[in-house]
């Protein structure tokens, strides 16, 4: 059996994201304010086009520090995507499953012996859970994600035998009994 599942999740802003919006968006004020004053003083109609350049501009880094992770599991292979402002996706890190040494819900402690950490939560802090794994290019690799119920279930037929976790029977509706009605 196939195992296949795609996880969307939205990081939720941090302090740095709103300072960060506020620094562009009063920085695109600026200069706003600078062109429409030089081309009123000296009549540079010009300064009207770096006016809208800027404010192009600050739409573009504004709307990139929306981030949304996206988790795809495909039989033996777990992806991650980072996905700025809905238009910018960049492959984080892809894991093969069969090399998974441990993995299970995060409790705040991360493989000191890892070479690399990914992170690919939404940022609460709850739910989250980690992967040790075996990257062929970042040698030993720990990433923190935020995986769904089906995300989780799909991730642990993939993971070899001994890391996989007892989780509670999955209720997808061949195991409810015939209430009589046929």
């Amino acid at each position: 059996m196939d195992h296949y599942n795609e996880q969307l999740i939205r990081k939720l802003s941090e302090p740095k994201d709103i300072f960060l919006r506020i620094l562009i968006c009063f920085l695109t004020s600026a200069v706003i304010f600078i062109c429409v004053g030089a081309m009123i003083l000296f009549g540079f109609p010009m300064l009207i086009i770096i006016a809208a350049g800027a404010c192009y501009l600050a739409y573009l880094l504004l709307s990139g520090t929306f981030i949304e992770y996206e988790y795809i599991v495909t039989n033996n292979d777990l992806d991650i995507d980072k996905i700025s402002g809905k238009r910018k996706r960049k492959r984080l890190i892809t894991v093969k499953l069969d090399t998974v040494r441990s993995w299970g819900e995060y409790t705040g402690k991360t493989d000191p012996n890892a070479n690399a950490t990914v992170m690919a939560s939404d940022a609460t802090g709850r739910n989250m859970w980690y992967l040790d794994a075996d990257h062929e290019k970042y040698g030993k690799v720990t990433v923190l994600f935020t995986p769904s119920e089906e995300t989780v279930y799909n991730i642990n037929f993939g993971v070899p035998y001994s890391a996989r976790k007892k989780l509670a029977p999955r209720d997808d509706g061949r195991n409810k009994e015939s209430d009589g009605n046929l």
